[in-house]
């Protein structure tokens, strides 16, 4: 897919705990919002296509919980969590733990819009410790998370082009 604009991807680590992701999308907040947060289209976009989100169970209320399982057969990884807080089209906190990997981290995800049917995104992850932070900067998932936004790019874009 051909964005109209440059996607932006950016990756910081503010501090000794923090990992800091800014996106912009092509689409409104609303829009966005029902893309994280609705299972049908987390599916579509989430993990890698040869490590598909196979599991997506969502109960996106403050207290509600989820659970995600990545791949099939004897090579999964799941993680669990929960939604502290909700405010649809611009915030969702939640507090998130990997089944076999340490954590657990916080996650704070803003939405807001960025002119012309736009939305930027923030997504900062708070850890316990550094050692922890950087053991997950190392394996991948900032780049598994750029993956992802593309192919949240697509989603968002069939979406549009269905109406």
């Amino acid at each position: 897919m051909t964005l109209p604009w440059p996607a932006t991807f950016t990756v910081a680590t503010p501090d000794d705990t923090s990992i800091l992701v800014r996106r912009e999308f092509g689409a409104p907040p609303a829009r966005v919002w029902r893309a994280m947060t609705e299972p049908v289209h987390m599916k579509q976009w989430l993990g890698d296509p040869d490590f598909p989100l196979t599991t997506c169970e969502m109960d996106v209320r403050v207290g509600g919980r989820y659970r995600w399982v990545f791949g099939s057969g004897e090579r999964t990884m799941g993680v669990s969590g929960t939604f502290d807080e909700v405010e649809p089209h611009s915030r969702l906190v939640t507090i998130e733990q990997f089944d076999d990997f340490p954590g657990p981290s916080t996650n704070t995800l803003l939405l807001s819009p960025a002119g012309d049917d736009r939305t930027a995104m923030t997504l900062t992850v708070v850890y316990p410790t550094r050692e922890i932070r950087d053991g997950w900067v190392a394996s991948g998932m900032t780049e598994g998370l750029g993956v992802g936004y593309e192919r949240l790019d697509e989603v968002l874009g069939d979406e549009l082009s269905a109406g």
